[in-house]
């Protein structure tokens, strides 16, 4: 159970990185620019995107003028390295992400000097992205038959209740 707004964040971001780390470690190294159809991102293109855009929002957080900004390093080519950097990248977050205080959430930043946006908005912004990129290689992993032994069967709620009836048939 999270205590604040800032645990639920981290919990929510880091929780999902993790996760989508673990999974990219399972992968072979030969799959990670396989993909279903050529419009559909490889698991290389996913972590990149997440592992990139976490570097340059923290850098919106950090320093609220983007001209000051380093440009965001090219990911690695070696899989296990593009991993260990996205681990280390969620740690930064969750340690950056307990150590705001509201009133810094509440602090006003500019994206790339043009939009603005305030810094809650950048770290839920992380928070939507990272979810959206893990549910891409979820779908990867299906595809690639690495996600269960059949085919994906969505677990709907009546079918979750209707087990529990079946269970207990005084319902």
């Amino acid at each position: 159970m999270y205590r604040n707004e800032n645990e639920a964040y981290a919990g929510m971001l880091c929780g999902h990185l993790r996760d989508m780390t673990e999974r990219l470690r399972l992968l072979p190294a030969h799959l990670w620019d396989w993909a279903p159809a050529p419009p559909a991102p490889t698991a290389r293109i996913l972590t990149a995107h997440t592992w990139q855009w976490l570097v340059c929002d923290r850098q919106h957080l950090a320093e609220p003028d983007a001209r000051r900004h380093p440009l965001v390093p090219a990911p690695p080519a070696d899989p296990k390295a593009m991993c260990d950097l996205l681990a280390e990248e969620t740690e930064r977050w969750q340690a950056l992400i307990l150590s705001l205080t509201p009133e810094q959430l509440d602090a006003p930043r500019l994206q790339f000097n043009g939009r603005a946006r305030g810094v809650r908005n950048f770290v839920c912004h992380m928070v939507q992205n990272s979810i959206y990129k893990h549910g891409q290689l979820t779908t990867l992993f299906f595809a690639l038959g690495l996600d269960g032994d059949g085919p994906y069967t969505a677990p709907f709620p009546n079918d979750l209740y209707q087990s529990m009836r079946d269970a207990d048939p005084s319902i």
